[in-house]
C-alpha cells in the first residue's frame, strides 16, 4: 500500500464523477465549522493533515452514505471505485468547501457553514486566516474558498479588488490550493474480512466497528435490504415482548451466522456472503421466532428485559431454525434437555465470561440434539447452594436477580392478600421494581430488628412478587402481623406459590432466610435434573 498524492482539483472531480464514495458503514459527518477552517489553514501553510485511506474495489456496494450535505451521483464510468475507509471528515470538509457543481440535499441533517479567507487577517504561524461564516456575517474582505476552482467566479471576484497587495494575496491563495497535494493510501482487495479488520483497527481509538452497518453495505441484492428485513423481523417481535431486539442488530447477526454457518464468531459474521443470508433469511426468521416462543412458553421469559443473557437466544435460534412451514417442534427428550440447558446456563452464569467459547460449545451441542443426541447437554452438572439467595442482593439490572425472578415465576405466584394469580405476562414484560417487595419489610428490619446493613435487608431470599396495592396494605408490618390479613382458606397455596416455608412468616428473620434459602435451592436444583 504505497502512499501517493492527489490534488484538490482531482479530488473534486473524482467525487463529482462518483468515483470516490462513502460506504454505508462510515459514520456521519460531525466536524464543527472551526475544525474545517483550521484544516484549510493547515493546507494553506503546508502543515501535515494526515493520509486519506481508500478501499479500491470492483464491487458495487448496495448502500452508500451522503458525503456531508451532498448526495453523491452514480459513477460515470466502470469500476473500480474508491471507498473512504479513513479521512472521511477531512475529505468531506475539502469537497464541501471548494465544490460548486452539486446542490445540498434539502433533507440532510448536516449543517454546513461556508469557509472564507480573511484578506485583512494578519499572517502568522499560529492564528488562522480562515473563518467559517453565515451569509449575514460576510464582509468585503472575506473571500469564499468555493470560487478558487471556478474560473468565472474567481475572475469576477478579482475585478472587484483594487488593493494590489490583496489582489496578489488572492492569486497566491488560488495557486497554493491548486498545487496542494492530499496524501492518499489505497488498499486494493475484494476480501471483506480484510477490509473489516482494517476499518476496525483505524477506528479502535474511537467508536467501535459497527458490524451490522458493515455487512449491510456488502453484496446484498437490489431486492434484499438486510436492515429492512431485520426491521420487519423486529416488528414481529413486538407482539412477543422482544421488541428491544431491534436495538441489538449485532445479536441478530450472530443468530444469522449460527444458522447459516453453525458459528457465531466475529470472523464468520464478516465472512458471510450476501447470497447465504438472502437464501437463509426465512430459516433465520423461524429460528429467532422459535427461540423466543420456547423462552416464553417453557422458561417463562416473557420479555427480553428479564432474559439473563441475551446471547442465549443464539444457540436456540440455531436449534429452531427450519425451512418447514410448521416450524421445529422438539420431542419430550429434546425439550427437557433444552429446559435443563437454560437453567444450567442461568445459575452457573455460563454466559458471563468466555461467551464465544460457550456459544461454540452450545451450538455444537444443539446440532447433536437435533439428531436425537442430548448427551452434550446431559453431562453438564451444577448444584445451586442456599447461599446463592443470601449472598446476592435484589437488583433488577443484575443477572442473578433476573434468574431469581424467573425461578419465582415457575411457581405461578399468587397475590398475598387477594389470592389472585399474579399477571406474570404484564409484570415480566415491564419488569419494574414496583411488583417486587420485601417479605420482611425494610423499615421493619431497621426499626424493630435493628438490621441496618442493606445487603442483609436486600437478600434475594427476602423478596417475592408483591403488588404495590398489597405492599401499601402491609406497609411496615411484621410478617407475623400481616399473615393475619391473608385469606385463611388460601394461605397454604399463597405461601407455596412464593416458595415460603410453612410457618415462615412467624419465624425470626434469620430463621426465615435460612429456611427459605434452602427451599429455593431445592426448587432450583429440581430444574437442573
Amino acid at each position: 500500500m504505497a502512499v501517493t498524492t492527489i490534488t484538490i482539483r482531482q479530488l473534486l472531480q473524482r467525487i463529482t464523477d462518483g468515483e470516490i464514495r462513502i460506504p454505508a458503514f462510515q459514520r456521519d459527518f460531525v466536524w464543527e465549522p472551526d475544525r474545517v477552517q483550521f484544516l484549510m489553514d493547515s493546507i494553506f501553510k503546508g502543515y501535515p493533515i494526515g493520509t486519506v485511506l481508500f478501499w479500491r474495489t470492483k464491487e458495487k456496494l448496495s448502500y452508500d452514505r451522503d458525503l456531508g450535505p451532498f448526495t453523491l451521483p452514480e459513477p460515470k464510468k466502470e469500476y473500480p471505485i474508491d471507498y473512504v475507509l479513513d479521512g472521511q471528515q477531512r475529505l468531506t470538509s475539502i469537497f464541501s468547501t471548494f465544490q460548486t457543481e452539486l446542490k445540498q440535499n434539502p433533507e440532510t441533517s448536516v449543517k454546513w457553514v461556508d469557509i472564507y479567507f480573511d484578506l485583512e487577517a494578519s499572517a502568522n504561524a499560529q492564528d488562522s486566516q480562515f473563518v467559517a461564516l453565515e451569509p449575514t456575517e460576510v464582509k468585503k474582505q472575506h473571500v469564499p474558498l468555493r470560487v478558487l476552482f471556478d474560473v468565472a467566479e474567481f475572475g469576477k471576484l478579482s475585478r472587484t479588488i483594487t488593493n494590489e497587495a490583496q489582489l496578489k494575496t488572492l492569486d497566491q491563495l488560488q495557486a497554493l490550493f491548486k498545487e496542494a497535494q492530499i496524501p492518499v493510501e489505497t488498499v486494493e482487495t475484494e476480501e471483506h474480512s480484510k477490509i473489516a479488520i482494517i476499518f476496525e483497527r483505524i477506528n479502535r481509538g474511537g467508536v467501535p466497528l459497527d458490524t451490522y452497518q458493515l455487512l449491510s453495505a456488502w453484496t446484498w441484492s437490489g431486492d434484499f435490504d438486510l436492515r429492512t428485513k431485520f426491521e420487519e423481523l423486529s416488528n414481529e417481535l413486538d407482539e412477543a415482548g422482544y421488541n428491544d431486539l431491534r436495538d441489538d442488530p449485532d445479536l441478530l447477526l450472530k443468530c444469522c451466522a449460527a444458522v447459516v454457518r453453525n458459528d457465531a464468531s466475529a470472523h464468520t459474521i464478516i465472512d458471510l456472503k450476501g447470497s447465504e443470508v438472502r437464501d437463509s433469511f426465512t430459516v433465520l426468521r423461524s429460528g429467532v421466532l422459535g427461540a423466543i416462543d420456547f423462552l416464553r412458553r417453557d422458561c417463562g421469559v416473557v420479555s427480553l428485559k428479564v432474559l439473563p443473557y441475551k446471547s442465549m437466544i443464539i444457540p436456540l435460534a440455531r436449534c429452531f431454525a427450519t425451512d418447514k412451514a410448521a416450524g421445529f417442534h422438539p420431542d419430550a427428550n429434546q425439550r427437557r434437555a433444552l429446559r435443563r440447558w437454560f437453567w444450567h446456563s442461568c445459575f452457573s452464569r455460563r454466559y458471563s465470561n468466555s461467551v464465544d467459547t460457550a456459544l461454540a460449545q452450545d451450538i455444537a451441542a444443539v446440532q447433536q440434539l437435533l439428531i436425537g443426541n442430548t448427551s452434550e447437554f446431559d453431562k453438564r452438572h451444577f448444584k445451586v447452594e442456599p447461599d446463592y439467595f443470601t449472598e446476592n442482593i435484589f437488583s433488577l439490572t443484575s443477572v442473578n436477580t433476573k434468574v431469581y425472578v424467573l425461578l419465582l415465576a415457575q411457581a405461578k405466584p399468587k397475590s398475598f392478600l387477594s389470592a389472585a394469580d399474579v399477571d406474570l405476562e404484564n409484570v415480566l414484560v415491564s419488569c419494574n421494581r414496583t411488583e417486587f417487595h420485601h417479605v420482611f419489610p425494610k423499615n421493619h428490619l431497621l426499626t424493630k430488628e435493628g438490621i441496618k446493613d442493606r445487603a442483609t435487608q436486600f437478600m434475594l431470599a427476602n423478596f417475592a412478587f408483591l403488588s404495590q396495592t398489597d405492599n401499601r396494605s402491609i406497609q411496615d408490618k411484621a410478617p407475623s402481623e400481616y399473615v393475619k390479613m391473608i385469606p385463611p382458606a388460601s394461605i397454604d397455596s399463597i405461601l407455596d406459590s412464593a416458595f415460603i416455608p410453612n410457618g415462615g412468616l412467624d419465624m425470626s428473620y434469620e430463621s426465615f432466610i435460612k429456611a427459605r434459602s434452602q427451599l429455593l435451592a431445592s426448587k432450583a436444583n429440581e430444574l437442573l435434573v
